[in-house]
């Protein structure tokens, strides 16, 4: 039996939970900020997500599913017994963890949100191990390599594809895991610039004590 409507009507969240023994594709459609989006659905777990036509990865599709719960304009379609054609990296994502995982963090999300850093706020791995955080693991492994020499939340969105606030909160909670930390640059001022102060401070204080300088001789 076919299932349509509005997120309007239906969130997301309370849809897939109805879907669990479900074999299939959900299809939405007419959002407001991305192209179609296809969750490939079998005995409760998500193997394989699309947008626009292009299969994406495990981080993304969490993602995707995170801003799509969120969702409120756009149409689904759920056709039975549909199966993905092509999925380079199938998923195998339980649909109950999945929804218990986002609802986790998108209330810690919106907590952190006027806490979250800067977008162009550079940040460094630190130590040798990885977040205890499951949450945490898909995110550190793709962006790793990254922050071993530096980068930031906007360069890491560009990179992988992904929401910028989404990629400050991961940066946000690796930094409380002491994962990463910002990189501190102290501003160094040239040696000229420092020999230029330093005769312009020695000038002052020869007019204050000498007067001012006349035909090569400082004169009161």
């Amino acid at each position: 039996m076919a299932i349509f409507g509005s997120l309007n009507h239906m969130s997301l969240g309370d849809l897939l939970p109805l879907l669990a023994a479900q074999d299939g594709a959900l299809e939405i459609f007419n959002l407001e900020r991305q192209p179609r989006v296809t969750l490939y659905i079998s005995k409760g777990t998500l193997y394989c997500l699309s947008v626009g036509g292009r299969p994406v990865d495990a981080l993304q599709a969490r993602s995707v599913v995170g801003e799509l719960m969120n969702a409120r304009r756009g149409s689904f379609e759920f056709l039975p017994g549909a199966r993905a054609r092509r999925c380079e990296e199938r998923l195998d994502l339980r649909m109950d963890r999945l929804l218990v995982a986002l609802t986790s963090t998108q209330d810690e999300f919106m907590m952190a949100r006027e806490h979250l850093p800067h977008p162009d706020t550079v940040f460094r791995a630190v130590g040798e191990g990885g977040p205890e955080d499951g949450r945490l693991e898909d995110f550190w492994g793709r962006a790793r390599d990254r922050l071993a020499a530096g980068a930031s939340a906007r360069t890491l969105a560009a990179e992988l594809d992904m929401p910028l606030d989404h990629v400050r909160f991961y940066l946000y909670k690796l930094r409380q895991a002491g994962n990463v930390e910002p990189v501190r640059v102290r501003a160094t001022r040239p040696s000229g610039d420092r020999s230029q102060l330093a005769s312009r401070l020695l000038n002052s204080l020869r007019r204050r004590f000498f007067g001012q300088k006349r035909d090569g001789a400082w004169n009161p």
